[in-house]
């Protein structure tokens, strides 16, 4: 994945909403689920309790489970801030890899709508591909 080159606007905004440690704590027990299920019905079961939708294709499935960050360690104003995890389920080998994640947040509209920021690199968290038009 290529990294983004943001304008200061857009890394001022993506600083106040993106915090690494709570990412990572959002992120865990989405990985442990995927390390320790053994089929694409084990891991649905395991993420059963969070926000998820599924495509299905030829080869793999591509499986989306939202998570809402904790916003106490960032500078945002918005009320809301979370991530949507990508991840790409093999059916051949029954096996899951975090494909991409979206960084959405309220802080741009001031309201209850989350706004999609930008995409990340589900392990480097660097910003792939920024979305958000002001």
């Amino acid at each position: 994945m290529k990294k983004s080159n943001l304008t200061p606007e857009q890394q001022t905004l993506f600083n106040a909403n993106f915090n690494r440690r709570a990412y990572d704590k959002a992120k865990e027990p989405i990985q442990k689920a995927m390390s320790e299920s053994k089929t694409f019905d084990e891991f649905w079961e395991r993420i059963k309790n969070y926000d998820r939708d599924v495509e299905f294709y030829d080869d793999f499935t591509i499986i989306t489970c939202e998570v809402e960050l904790d916003r106490s360690h960032m500078e945002t104003e918005g009320d809301y801030v979370g991530v949507c995890f990508y991840i790409k389920w093999s059916d051949e080998t029954n096996t899951g890899t975090f494909d991409k994640v979206a960084l959405f947040s309220s802080e741009p509209s001031g309201e209850y709508i989350a706004d999609l920021l930008c995409y990340i690199n589900p392990e480097t968290c660097e910003v792939t591909e920024w979305v958000y038009e002001a």
